[in-house]
């Protein structure tokens, strides 16, 4: 087992690193040997980087070795701080321009050069002391510790009696159902994988399944794997297990050459005991579970033992990896089994039955119980040690809340929750060193919370975590972060969009639980918080302020924030602690934070090294003026807030690179000097000045932009604005414009991009055009036709023909697409079977104002919607409204991949009966779908309104769009509903 001080520790020092790497590669001022000694850090750093490496293998490592570790983490942590300081100053000659400025700025950074050339070489006196303590004492790297055999904690899973099986039925029935019933159809080899959170029962559904259909196979073998496997001992108990379960018993326990049977197989090598199994299995119908897999290579070569004969046989795989599970099931894709939490009332049952047995519980422990299952979330490990421990404490309520409100300290502490704690950490030690720093940067959130997905990405970056991957940009590999969390079951997604992309994560209570014992044992954050208290570290790295605290007192008058590089404050804070105190901060996240005052974030000037700068959804409303001291800063997110104008020094923020605006906030003059700016939402045309909007198109990194045209005014000031802006649009398509939000709520359309956009932005791959009392435009643009690479329409325009169908299905990367109109179509739309190949979302909504005409044009036209067999072959979301006259045959039954439909029937002059068999037909044709929807149908009268809502909640809309868009999307429909 490794060990978590030194994974955790190589995430720190490998930055650091490349920072020092970095540093020595530039012309800087060479004082006092500075640039010896910041070479003998990063080569003393990058040699106990070794050594971490090997430590982290090791099974024990000994207090002396943990505290050298501890000692390590932090001189890495106080190298990181000095060279930070020490390249703000290098850089800041370049930022004066006069000849009497640039001499005072000389003479400051000469001074404080030497400052730090001084504190370089305690650091090196440090590195060196750190270095000679392990040799000084001795403390090897291996073999540290006499140490018993540890039982896996997985293994008493096997030996569970079926009474105390709680939850798993219904998932067993339905593995067995896959495993027995599809012989005929499934004569070769088949592999179902179970995947899912240690501490599911992964390995308990394996073997009950086991159980309930050993006897219909030949011979059986259920060999557990681990994330270091000894591939050849894994085939060896495979085979052993084999032979004696055959029914022949000619093979079982006979010596071979005088050597027991058991033995000779060890000496044998991977080739030999593969054929051997092969052999043996050649006309046998097998069955082996092969629990606990951790890699895709693990699983090859074990699979090779196991013969694709004809007799029906069968294997079950089980892993805490989405990626393996395919692969192992590969390429039978279906019999990928992820498996479930238990649901509150079997929680409830297995709780009880291992606390008490048989029988209720008295009805003054029903509190207690509830909060304690309630953190349990359905995870059957939790519960069942959760309950052993209660159960050897006297029944009090008084004990029993006593353990409720310390669960987190008995993580650590209880013999019973150890084990918990053991096999969750099995899925930490397997993370690669970058993601272990990530996920441990969730443990300043608070329990329970939904963290944004991009705000999260966006902390990372600032704080350094993501490493620079060739050809890729940082946020992508972010992405890719959080894709591989999820991935490994680490976090929970949170409303996946059509693009397979969560708007946000959240984290197990227990897993939380044991990230934050992780993060405060390596000091990597500290958590303030009245419900789970924590004492203070000396230095102080990253700091979270939670609910209603008391605590600032604690830090007054000394600099033990001096250190602190991230600090987060949620619930009710009453205050924050001065901002003067911070010298390294990089991450300052106030988001939601109502008691936020304007006094509160005076001295944010001061903060020169901070990056990421929150202030969203709060009462603030104004932005200091010496914000333009923050040199480094790469996130502002003003969103939400009483903010009515930007002070003119925003302009010197040369490094912004995300810059999130309220409603109603006009840019300054000069804005264009932010040249590495890339996302800016949302811009108010009506608090711009013709001039500024076109000043935009100087931005050449610019590649999200969010648009609001909520314009009054003089003809003639908007006739400034429209030339302006269709300027504006012809510039940004030379540019590599990705995404674009353009809403609008004037009197009239904006016709006049119908045309004019020329060149198109040919790497557009989201367009929101949408107006809230009037469509967009009066037909669907020519331009768009020209738009390759887009994957998300969604635009409101006054009618559509089968002409702009053709142009739509052209578009070879849609995903997603979104049609309001004004007018429902006065033809059938039928889509064929070409194009829209890839198309995974449609909402098609004609609004009509005029339910009379409606009502008319369908009586005599007949359906405006008609999918033909094959049309859409991976849609999966369907929104639709119609009229309930006539036929309702939609070909709905024809889109083979649908799993969510929506649909809205207009009432107004029809009967009862003809919405009734409306209804009927809607749901008679989704019935005959694969996957079956089960469809939410809304009945809308003239006159009701309601706010449009999607799958996935944020209807894959950067989070910088979030609140400003589309908000034009009311619907005279009825109630949206859940």
């Amino acid at each position: 087992m490794v060990d978590v001080t030194a994974s955790a520790l190589m995430g720190v020092i490998n930055p650091l690193l490349d920072k020092l790497s970095v540093l020595l590669e530039k012309d800087h001022v060479n004082l006092k040997g500075v640039n010896q000694n910041i070479a003998f850090l990063r080569d003393e750093l990058s040699s106990m980087n070794t050594v971490l490496a090997m430590v982290a293998e090791s099974d024990e490592v000994n207090p002396l070795v943990n505290e050298w570790m501890c000692q390590l983490r932090e001189l890495a942590y106080d190298v990181e701080d000095c060279i930070e300081i020490f390249m703000h100053h290098l850089n800041r000659d370049g930022a004066c321009d006069r000849f009497i400025d640039k001499m005072i700025s000389k003479i400051i950074t000469l001074k404080a050069c030497y400052q730090i050339g001084d504190q370089i070489n305690e650091l090196k006196e440090r590195a060196l002391e750190v270095s000679d303590r392990r040799k000084r004492y001795e403390l090897s790297l291996s073999g540290q510790c006499s140490k018993s055999v540890v039982i896996d904690p997985r293994w008493p899973a096997l030996f569970e009696e079926g009474d105390m099986f709680v939850g798993i039925d219904s998932q067993r029935d339905i593995l067995v159902k896959w495993l027995t019933d599809d012989r005929d159809s499934h004569p070769q080899r088949m592999v179902v994988s179970v995947v899912g959170l240690g501490g599911l029962g992964k390995t308990t559904l394996a073997n009950c399944v086991f159980r309930r259909i050993i006897s219909q196979f030949d011979c059986t073998a259920f060999v557990s794997v681990s994330r270091s496997p000894n591939v050849n001992k894994v085939l060896v108990d495979v085979l052993l297990q084999l032979l004696k379960s055959s029914p022949t018993t000619e093979d079982q326990n006979r010596d071979i050459m005088g050597i027991p049977q058991d033995l000779y197989l060890r000496t044998l090598g991977y080739l030999e005991l593969v054929n051997m199994i092969r052999e043996h299995l050649q006309n046998k119908r097998y069955l082996v579970i092969i629990d606990d897999i951790w890699s895709k290579q693990a699983w090859k070569d074990i699979e090779c033992g196991f013969p694709h004969n004809s007799t029906a046989s069968r294997i079950i795989t089980t892993t805490r990896i989405q990626d393996v599970a395919k692969g192992c099931s590969s390429p039978h894709s279906n019999y990928v089994y992820p498996m479930k939490h238990l649901d509150n009332d079997d929680s409830r049952r297995l709780f009880l039955k291992r606390v008490f047995y048989e029988g209720d519980c008295l009805l003054e422990l029903k509190e207690v119980i509830d909060d304690i299952l309630r953190k349990c979330d359905g995870l059957p490990l939790a519960i069942v040690n959760i309950a052993s421990l209660l159960a050897s404490i006297p029944i009090s309520k008084k004990q029993w809340e006593r353990v409720r409100n310390s669960l987190f300290s008995a993580l650590k502490q209880s013999h019973e929750l150890e084990v918990v704690k053991r096999i969750l950490l099995l899925s930490y030690y397997d993370l690669p060193h970058y993601l272990k720093i990530c996920l441990l940067d969730l443990s300043l959130f608070p329990e329970d919370h939904e963290i944004d997905r991009l705000r999260l990405i966006r902390r990372w970056m600032a704080e350094g975590f993501i490493v620079q991957q060739r050809g890729q940009c940082l946020e992508d590999t972010g992405e890719n972060y959080i894709n591989e969390l999820i991935n490994r079951n680490m976090i929970q997604p949170v409303d996946i969009n059509y693009s397979g992309r969560p708007r946000a994560c959240r984290v197990h209570d227990i897993m939380h639980d044991l990230i934050i014992s992780i993060s405060l044992k390596e000091n990597f954050a500290t958590i303030v918080d009245n419900h789970k208290p924590s004492p203070l570290a000396y230095k102080i790295r990253r700091l979270t302020i939670v609910g209603n605290c008391e605590e600032q007192n604690l830090w007054q008058g000394t600099n033990i924030l001096s250190h602190v590089r991230s600090l987060s404050i949620f619930g009710a804070v009453k205050k924050m602690p001065s901002l003067m105190d911070f010298q390294v901060l990089r991450v300052l996240d106030l988001h939601d934070w109502s008691n936020l005052e304007d006094g509160d974030i005076g001295s944010v000037g001061n903060l020169i090294h901070l990056r990421y700068l929150s202030l969203s959804n709060s009462n603030i409303s104004k932005v200091p003026q010496q914000i333009e001291r923050l040199k480094h800063l790469q996130t502002l997110d003003l969103r939400c807030t009483r903010i009515e104008e930007l002070p003119a020094t925003v302009a010197q923020l040369r490094k912004l690179v995300r810059l999130f605006l309220p409603s109603g906030v006009g840019l300054p003059n000069g804005f264009s000097n932010m040249e590495a700016l890339e996302e800016l939402s949302s811009l108010d045309v009506s608090r711009n000045s013709p001039e500024i909007v076109l000043e935009l198109g100087n931005l050449t990194k610019l590649k999200v932009l969010g648009i609001e045209w909520y314009l009054g005014g003089s003809i003639l000031d908007k006739a400034r604005f429209k030339q302006s802006l269709a300027s504006l649009f012809c510039r940004l398509g030379e540019r590599n414009l990705q995404f674009l939000s353009f809403t609008s709520n004037s009197d009239s359309s904006v016709d006049f991009l119908i045309d004019s956009w020329c060149p198109p932005p040919r790497h557009l791959q989201t367009l929101i055009m949408c107006g809230l009392t009037v469509p967009i435009f009066s037909r669907l643009p020519k331009w768009i036709s020209s738009l390759f690479e887009l994957t998300h329409l969604e635009i409101f325009i006054e009618e559509i023909s089968l002409g702009d169908l053709r142009v739509l299905r052209g578009l070879p990367a849609l995903l997603c697409l979104r049609i309001y109109l004004n007018e429902s179509p006065q033809e059938t739309l039928t889509i064929s079977p070409f194009g829209f190949q890839f198309l995974e979302e449609l909402c098609f909504y004609p609004l009509d104002g005029n339910l009379a005409s409606l009502y008319s044009r369908n009586r005599k036209k007949g359906l405006s919607l008609m999918f033909e067999a094959g049309a859409m072959p991976r849609l999966e979301l369907l929104h639709f409204r119609f009229a309930a006259h006539g036929s309702f045959d939609f070909g709905i039954s024809h889109l083979i991949s649908l799993r969510h439909l929506r649909v809205f029937i207009n009432c107004r002059g029809v009967s009862a009966r003809e919405v009734d068999a409306a209804e009927a037909a809607i749901r008679n044709a989704a019935a005959l779908l694969p996957n079956r929807p089960q469809p939410g149908i809304f009945r809308a009268h003239e006159g009701a309104m309601v706010q449009e809502e999607h799958r996935d909640g944020t209807d894959h809309v950067p989070e910088q769009l979030d609140g400003s868009r589309c908000r034009q999307k009311k619907i005279r429909i009825s109630s949206f509903g859940a």
